[in-house]
């Protein structure tokens, strides 16, 4: 079951669409999965990649895919969404985990994604989506662009309002892609306001494949993860997606998850490359912190044990530049 909060407008036939909207709606909605799938398959046939599947292999397969059981949706308040879960029980129910998609992503399939990765990290924890108002569309990149900006001050006091009511169980948070640009601001000023609060509420920061300008980010965002210490970011060479978002007709700096030649290094930032690790119908690249099993058992540990890099099996140091490595 996962819970969300979204700042889209109500739209028919989607629940939520590309419209954004001046206050929050929250509910809840249950995911499916299949039995007979592998650890980081993800099958939605609403997709945007299962469509192009359809259209380039003839995939035609009509089982096998995660869906959501229409007759457990609920629409909740934002009172109602807190006394969730803050009535939970932390021994059965154990941390929250946050997730925030990235571009080109629909309602539906956010929630879904969610349901798969949290399956797939096999951890005990309550599921939580922040859904920003995507346009589901690959040519929308700029909109896209402009209202993950618009989305910072929902989500921070989304977090805000969550982290008052969590009862000592910690808030993880993971961003994929573009939502990285609604994160990274909000978690670095939460910090910067109350160091001591936010190590009590919070655990991981994990930004994989952020879709964020890597110099913008070392100079006004490193210092607050840096003390921190508890923040990863997933890069790769091979990111398809972001080594286009890199070119100059649509941004001027290199994105802080594509590694490339260079990379992010910090040395109290567990920067870590993934390019080795293998992804299931990863068309792009992009996608390795869901569809890789290598990745996501990665993040059980990360997230299950508190392990850093130097600490969790199979990473290598890097030594020029020095950055984590994840092996096959």
């Amino acid at each position: 079951t996962i819970l969300y909060g979204t700042n889209r407008a109500s739209e028919k036939n989607v629940g939520f669409g590309g419209g954004i909207s001046g206050s929050m709606s929250y509910g809840s909605e249950t995911v499916l999965i299949p039995k007979n799938r592998k650890r980081g398959e993800f099958r939605d046939k609403d997709s945007f990649f299962h469509k192009l599947k359809l259209i380039f292999n003839g995939d035609k397969e009509s089982t096998g895919f995660i869906k959501l059981d229409s007759g457990k949706s609920e629409v909740l308040s934002e009172d109602q969404l807190l006394k969730k879960l803050s009535s939970q029980n932390s021994i059965a129910y154990g941390d929250i985990l946050i997730f925030v998609h990235g571009f080109n992503v629909g309602f539906y399939e956010a929630v879904k994604r969610t349901g798969q990765v949290v399956y797939d990290l096999d951890l005990n924890v309550q599921p939580v989506l922040f859904s920003w108002p995507s346009q589901a569309d690959p040519t929308k990149y700029g909109p896209d662009n402009r209202l993950a900006g618009e989305s910072v001050r929902a989500f921070r006091e989304f977090v805000q309002r969550i982290s008052m009511t969590s009862k000592g169980r910690k808030i993880h948070v993971l961003a994929h892609s573009m939502g990285s640009q609604i994160v990274i601001p909000v978690m670095a000023e939460l910090y910067s306001k109350n160091p001591a609060k936010f190590n009590k509420n919070f655990g991981n920061i994990i930004l994989a494949a952020p879709d964020f300008d890597r110099d913008y980010f070392r100079r006004e965002y490193s210092t607050s993860f840096e003390n921190y210490g508890k923040a990863t970011i997933y890069m790769s060479s091979d990111d398809r997606a972001l080594s286009i978002s890199s070119s100059s007709h649509l941004n001027d700096g290199q994105r802080l998850g594509f590694s490339g030649k260079e990379g992010f290094t910090s040395p109290k930032i567990d920067a870590v490359d993934i390019t080795q690790a293998v992804g299931i119908d990863d068309i792009l690249g992009h996608s390795r912190y869901g569809n890789s099993s290598r990745v996501l058992n990665d993040m059980h540990y990360l997230i299950g044990s508190a392990l850093r890099a130097n600490q969790r099996f199979g990473i290598d140091l890097n030594d020029n530049p020095t950055y984590w490595i994840l092996t096959p």
